[in-house]
């Protein structure tokens, strides 16, 4: 069984993903290590400082703080040939001074630059709706998982406040109770705000077959995050058909792919959906028809007619469609396939 990542980036602008493809060991950075020992990485951080001709924080300039000591040893050997200090690169130094700070892991092979730039295609913060600005937060969709490459967003400052403290189990709590009281807000946020944390945050959550397909895709997935769920890489893979020109072809060449048990369910499903999504949007900007297709998720009859659909599908087939959909290439849409295993494991740990 395999897991998908979406690149939604332009093809000029798509980071090497190499690093996140599952089953490669990680290794140190060359920066970490001095003479073939490994060094705190507080001085390596300080020393990325300096490449990028950055001065750290105020409070990390005492001496004797291994920021500083490693900002000092940079500044010494790189002289005149730092590097241009872009939007990513400083939130990239912020998001690892933080995890220092905060002795959370951070994986500086796999989470780069050049990562945190291909996030920048969102537009949107994905739970309020609200337009992104440069002060935009790098958060991980899963808090258990951490700053691991295909666990990242971008969110807005307020959402971000907030969302390391919402694991799955609060999520769904706080949804529980939205759903029984709709006019009040819960822990400060709407019903349909927490309908769509749930959303995103089931997308990264290893769930129950049957779980997980009850789960609208009302956030459609952040560009590089990985689903973990075979069922929802389904759902995702299909309602991304209609974000792209020659939808129309593709969805006949989808349902003479299905078994014939499965093409009446699908064409229903499939219709439902278009037909929502082109009620909310229109289908020649594709920004907008994103956001109409993640909006007409809330639709009953486009999920009466998913589960119907969803209920003929198990995890193994839809791992399987999945696999087939994606082998011919769609406009501006990357899909890539991931094994499993290895992440099932580092998920258990």
């Amino acid at each position: 069984m395999t897991q998908a990542t979406f690149n939604f980036a332009p093809r000029g602008k798509r980071a090497d993903i190499a690093a996140a493809r599952s089953g490669r060991p990680v290794r140190v950075p060359a920066s970490q290590l001095r003479g073939g020992e490994a060094v705190d990485p507080g001085d390596v951080l300080g020393f990325d400082y300096a490449r990028f001709g950055m001065v750290p924080p105020a409070p990390c300039l005492w001496p004797g703080h291994p920021i500083r000591e490693g900002w000092e040893r940079g500044r010494r050997l790189m002289a005149r040939r730092t590097r241009p200090a872009t939007l990513a690169v400083t939130r990239w130094l912020a998001l690892r001074l933080a995890a220092w700070q905060r002795g959370e892991s951070f994986d500086d092979h796999q989470i780069t630059p050049q990562v945190l730039r291909s996030l920048e295609v969102a537009t949107h913060c994905p739970i309020t709706g609200h337009a992104l600005g440069n002060d935009a937060v790098v958060v991980p969709v899963d808090v258990q998982r951490g700053w691991v490459a295909g666990n990242l967003m971008l969110a807005s400052p307020a959402i971000a406040e907030r969302w390391t403290a919402i694991d799955w189990a609060i999520a769904k709590d706080a949804l529980a109770r939205a759903e029984a009281d709709p006019e009040v807000d819960v822990d400060g946020l709407p019903l349909r705000h927490w309908r769509r944390v749930v959303a995103l945050k089931s997308l990264a959550t290893p769930l129950p077959h049957d779980e997980a397909a009850r789960i609208p895709l009302l956030v459609l997935p952040p560009n590089r995050l990985r689903l973990v769920n075979p069922i929802q890489e389904l759902q995702a893979v299909l309602t991304l058909q209609l974000s792209v020109p020659g939808w129309g072809q593709r969805a006949r060449t989808v349902a003479d792919s299905l078994p014939q048990a499965l093409r009446t369910e699908f064409n229903l499903f499939f219709n439902s959906l278009l037909a929502q999504a082109l009620r909310k949007g229109h289908g020649d900007d594709r920004p907008e028809m994103r956001h109409a297709l993640a909006a007409a998720w809330g639709n009953e009859v486009v999920m009466r007619r998913w589960g119907r659909f969803a209920a003929r599908v198990d995890a193994e087939l839809a791992g399987t469609l999945v696999e087939r959909l994606t082998r011919e290439p769609m406009p501006g849409l990357v899909v890539l396939r991931h094994g499993e295993a290895a992440v099932r494991e580092k998920l258990a740990a």
